[in-house]
């Protein structure tokens, strides 16, 4: 019964969590300037130059920031929908209307 527990344990934790923990290194492996990438914490960037544990990140026009590697979440393709999400321009100011007591 327990080593029932087991090998279920290690079937439905263990060997998805190796297959994922794979797939991150070789998205890592494969980085290249001039990727656009998305960080753990949802920043969206643009690759400008790789070191061996870290990368240089391009987060505005003329911001740089430095990550490491293991940040790297996904790579976003040139025609995916984050793209325009993730620019300043596609933010819409709420608009206000005047109160009462403004008037």
């Amino acid at each position: 019964m327990l080593l029932g527990a087991l090998v279920l344990f290690w079937l439905l934790i263990v060997r998805p969590a190796r297959g994922q923990q794979r797939r991150m290194a070789e998205l890592q492996e494969s980085l290249k300037v001039g990727d656009r990438v998305v960080i753990g914490a949802g920043i969206f960037g643009t690759i400008t130059a790789l070191h061996d544990a870290t990368i240089d990140l391009e987060v505005a026009p003329g911001t740089v920031i430095s990550v490491a590697r293991q940040v790297v979440v996904r790579t976003v393709e040139a025609d995916s929908s984050y793209d325009e999400a993730a620019t300043p321009d596609a933010v819409t100011p709420p608009t206000t209307t005047p109160t009462e007591t403004e008037s």
